[in-house]
């Protein structure tokens, strides 16, 4: 069973590394144009529900292997940990939000342009919390 959370937790933490690479594509968004850039967002919004699936996976496979299987992890270390996935779901679910509302607009172009410093910055948000869980995740010692 160990093998199963282990296998669920590194597949969930690989999608949500994807959303290293999110800034990066919400700067090409505003180039695009009709079809194309309704088609780009639709794209990242089902990436952005995949993310959150991806964190429940990671919660759940994390919350299991902490109590069934770790040698008493410190308080700070699952503070840290439950805070950072709690943070990422909410930068993800702002950002999923602004562009469900750019996708069902009259004029996509027009609102991707009013939008575009939220998506930022949500999105660099979001690359921050990823690298702080990847380095709290891989030093648990630190923490301890």
């Amino acid at each position: 069973m160990y093998s199963f959370l282990v296998f669920l937790h590194v597949v969930s933490s690989f999608v949500l590394g994807s959303f290293i690479s999110l800034p990066f594509i919400i700067n090409t968004i505003s180039s695009r144009t009709g079809n194309e850039l309704k088609t780009v967002l639709q794209t990242i919004s089902s990436f952005m529900r995949a993310g959150h699936y991806a964190l429940v996976l990671l919660s759940i496979s994390g919350g299991w292997m902490i109590f069934a299987y770790s040698s008493y992890p410190s308080v700070l270390w699952i503070g840290m940990a439950i805070v950072l996935v709690v943070l990422m779901g909410g930068s993800i679910g702002m950002n999923h939000t602004n562009l469900k509302r750019i996708i069902v607009s009259k004029y996509p172009e027009k609102e991707v342009l009013e939008n575009m410093p939220k998506l930022r910055l949500y999105s660099w948000i979001t690359f921050l919390f990823i690298i702080a869980a990847v380095f709290i995740m891989t030093n648990r010692r630190l923490f301890s």
